[in-house]
């Protein structure tokens, strides 16, 4: 007798139909998923010398414009032949002064803001070249219409060629049918569109669940294929989770903060235990180590998102598809409270 297939097959295959047309794109030379190594002075007071250490174990990185203007000045990272050449994310640098705009601006003793909308386009006129994708410039407190054309607007102001658009958008509880009705209307020829993984919400399936409404809706009204990113995002097992719902580029600093196994975040001192002792003798060395190790870890995991959709085989990651059909109860629920909310 024939074998039919099972239901977790039937859905498998669904979603790796539903992703096919992802790995077809490329973002900064690289098939999608993406995923970009961030480093950030919100953190990490020691930036500079971190960055010199770790800069050539990561593929792809983000760097805040922020942290060009103030933190990396060093000659050696400026002039380094890799610096211009290499294709990068440029985060917009609110997120290193979010929150801590009044503690900032009170130790200017110039009295003016250390960060602004207008140094955020200095700064991206000068560090910029062709093929990094720029993070627009977010403002949470604006609605999603005034988010797109402040992105926009400054976008204009660079007057850089060959750019990447990211365009990072805080819903502010707003629905992902609102979101992209927004899109369309006033960015339709947008490159990318972020989203922080706080901001989609928690726990994971609902987070899953906004991220499979929006790349639905992005497919169907636009009527061709925008890369999501999800801004904070790098712990392996969401990074799973969100890519089968519909994501496709990842970022976040957790690469620097815990040690990935197995797919699995640990508490970073865990590695000690895993390498020889001669490696860990030298702090920076033992960091390039455990760094270096976390994108191994990172770019198998990548590697392995990309043959499932291939090859429609998603026994690696029968557990994560097995949790998203969660997606069929909590999408019909949320759809239906954003019906009674309006």
């Amino acid at each position: 007798m024939p074998r039919h297939p099972s239901n977790f097959e039937r859905f498998g295959d669904q979603i790796c139909a539903s992703r096919q047309r992802a790995i077809e794109k490329q973002i900064c030379g690289q098939p999608l998923p993406v995923f970009v190594y961030s480093y950030s002075s919100r953190g990490f007071s020691d930036l500079p010398e971190r960055y010199l250490a770790t800069r050539d174990v990561a593929p792809i990185q983000l760097l805040s414009l922020y942290d060009l203007h103030y933190n990396l000045q060093d000659p050696e990272i400026l002039h380094a032949p890799e610096f211009t050449s290499t294709a990068r994310f440029l985060d917009s640098g609110v997120y290193e002064t979010d929150g801590l705009a009044d503690l900032l601006n009170s130790q200017n003793q110039a009295g003016q803001p250390l960060w602004s909308q207008e140094l955020y386009v200095e700064s991206a006129r000068i560090f910029a070249h062709s093929g990094d994708v720029i993070v627009s410039y977010d403002d949470r407190s604006l609605s999603i219409d005034n988010q797109i054309a402040q992105g926009l607007s400054l976008y204009e102001h660079i007057e850089q060629q060959g750019i990447t658009r990211d365009l990072l958008l805080h819903p502010n509880g707003a629905s992902p049918e609102r979101v992209v009705d927004a899109i369309a209307g006033l960015a339709p020829d947008i490159d990318i569109i972020g989203l922080t993984e706080k901001d989609i919400g928690f726990p994971w399936f609902i987070a899953a669940s906004y991220v499979h409404r929006l790349r639905k809706t992005l497919n169907v009204v636009l009527e061709r294929y925008v890369p999501i990113h999800i801004f904070g995002c790098f712990d392996p097992q969401t990074i799973a989770c969100l890519f089968f719902a519909g994501a496709d580029i990842f970022d976040g600093l957790a690469w620097m903060r815990y040690y990935f196994h197995n797919g699995h975040a640990f508490y970073s001192r865990e590695f000690e235990y895993k390498v020889p002792p001669v490696q860990l003798l030298k702090p920076w060395d033992a960091a390039k180590n455990l760094l270096g190790h976390n994108v191994e870890e990172l770019e198998r995991l990548r590697t392995d998102l990309r043959y499932a959709v291939l090859t429609r085989d998603v026994s690696q990651f029968e557990e994560c598809l097995e949790n998203l059909k969660i997606f069929e109860s909590t999408t019909v629920s949320q759809r239906s409270a954003d019906h009674k909310q309006r």
